[in-house]
């Protein structure tokens, strides 16, 4: 296990600890991961996590912002990974920008962080479809990022540059993978296979706000590739055309396959993003999904180490 270390925000190492009894990071692609490490009370990272008011834990190349503590018999801290920090500047409403989501994304985290010298962003070198994209209200900076790179199905981090002294934010893109989950490849056990419908419409209202002041709007519809019984429509929420797809995608025909693996390793095997192939077999049912890895889960405790990736 490695050890954690500890930083304030200007990127002085404060400690290093490597007494943690129990450690958990779930990092994600295109969302918040978290942390959470228990420590002795005794332990020496005790007097700086709770003197301290800003704090970066690092562990290898898993990175937290500390956003909780608690100490009793045991010190416990919680974290979120650093681009966390993007729901802490707001992006106002803006009309229609073409671009790609990469050009996009990139330009409202400067336009956030226009303040902060050491914040720099990162271009991903690769070409992507221009779209239109924009927001008639104000929103928290990560949801505008996250719901702008969702649209190419990319993802996105915040890297504490501790040696430069810098933040960073960057795109990532994952990769589709011959890689293939199942029992029968011995490299997963426990599957479980649900389905679940009862939200699911496949077309839908919404109503779209003008780009302008004024205030005025319309009901527009969003065409089902179904017909008769089958074209189920509802109300989507959003207040233009890429909200209401993001809406209506979220309410898809969910089937999910939940399962625990066994010999395969992140950033060995896939990395975050990255599309892979989970089997299942149920008596004389099988069937095999396609599936994003959305996050990874690792876990630490009494020197054991385990980790899964989400899907």
């Amino acid at each position: 296990m490695d050890d954690i270390r500890f930083y304030d925000f200007d990127f002085n190492l404060l400690n290093i600890e490597n007494k943690a009894s129990y450690i958990n990071w779930t990092i994600k692609y295109n969302g918040i991961g978290t942390f959470e490490a228990h420590f002795p009370i005794k332990s020496k990272i005790l007097k700086t996590a709770l003197e301290t008011d800003y704090l970066i834990a690092v562990q290898g190349e898993n990175q937290a912002i500390i956003t909780g503590k608690q100490a009793n018999e045991k010190l416990v801290l919680y974290g979120r990974t650093p681009n966390w920090l993007l729901t802490k500047r707001v992006t106002p409403k803006f009309s229609k920008i073409t671009g790609t989501p990469e050009e996009i994304s990139r330009n409202i985290v400067e336009d956030a962080f226009s303040d902060v010298e050491n914040f720099k962003t990162e271009k991903y070198e690769n070409s992507f479809e221009k779209i239109n994209f924009w927001r008639n209200v104000y929103n928290p900076t990560e949801k505008v990022v996250k719901e702008c790179l969702d649209r190419i199905g990319a993802g996105h981090m915040v890297i504490a540059d501790v040696k430069n002294k810098n933040w960073i934010y960057k795109m990532q893109m994952g990769k589709v993978r011959d890689l293939i989950i199942s029992s029968t490849n011995k490299n997963a056990y426990n599957e479980t296979y649900t389905e679940d419908f009862q939200d699911h419409v496949n077309g839908g209202w919404y109503e779209s706000y003008a780009e302008d002041d004024s205030g005025s709007s319309q009901w527009m519809y969003i065409e089902s590739d179904k017909e008769g019984i089958y074209k189920w429509i509802g109300v989507l929420g959003g207040q233009s055309e890429s909200e209401a797809k993001d809406s209506l995608n979220s309410r898809e025909w969910e089937k999910e396959i939940s399962l625990e693996t066994k010999d395969v390793k992140y950033k060995k095997d896939y990395f975050l993003g990255d599309t892979v192939k989970l089997k299942v077999c149920f008596g004389n049912f099988k069937t095999t999904i396609s599936k994003k890895v959305k996050g990874v889960k690792m876990e630490y405790e009494n020197g054991i180490y385990t980790e899964n990736p989400i899907f």
